[in-house]
């Protein structure tokens, strides 16, 4: 009879919390971001955050960041967006909940907002002169992270430290056309950011 009672009680227990995991899971709408991201530097602004969402099996990121020039650096205060996706093949769990993602790729398209910057060039220039747009700067780049899970009662479900090391389509054709003048050191750019996933 003891028995019988300890396995309801556990049973009655069990249940409960999966409805209750069920009902948390109900509260969070499909449009609601996984994450926000702050990155430091990167091709992207001085200072950039955003939201982000992530794949169900936490090897894809995408992440929409808005990104900020200050006049005393960039010479004019600039303000962009960027659209950014990563990819993260591999994750390496350590003790307490800490962990490693030793690579990770990616690819982004920056936009400059500003009447400095055009998406074609003006008609005064011959047709074909310039192929480039100045607003508009694809890039890509590889990196990694460090991260630690949070306990689950926190809203925070996760901190992750990130690096970059990118470049973008200009400065890596003028890197292929010009080897002799230019070192990969001319053409690449560290980022650091922090990413808390919730």
């Amino acid at each position: 009879m003891k028995n019988t009672l300890i396995a309801c009680c556990l049973l009655v227990s069990i249940t409960a919390q999966a409805q209750l995991s069920q009902s948390t899971a109900a509260l969070r709408k499909w449009y609601m971001p996984d994450h926000i991201k702050f990155q430091f530097a990167g091709n992207i602004g001085f200072m950039a955050g955003g939201p982000g969402y992530i794949s169900r099996n936490k090897t894809l990121e995408t992440d929409l960041l808005f990104g900020f020039v200050p006049k005393m650096i960039g010479g004019d205060a600039l303000i962009s967006i960027t659209a950014k996706t990563t990819y993260s093949p591999w994750r390496i769990g350590l003790k307490n909940e800490n962990y490693v993602v030793p690579f990770s790729t990616g690819a982004y398209l920056n936009y400059t907002f500003g009447p400095q910057f055009d998406s074609k060039w003006p008609d005064y220039y011959p047709k074909g002169y310039y192929w480039w747009a100045t607003s508009f700067r694809p890039g890509a780049y590889i990196g990694g992270k460090i991260g630690r899970n949070t306990i689950k009662r926190n809203k925070i479900k996760n901190l992750e430290l990130y690096y970059e090391i990118g470049t973008y389509d200009l400065l890596l054709i003028s890197y292929v056309l010009n080897p002799k003048f230019l070192k990969p050191s001319d053409i690449l750019s560290l980022s650091l950011g922090l990413k808390i996933g919730f």
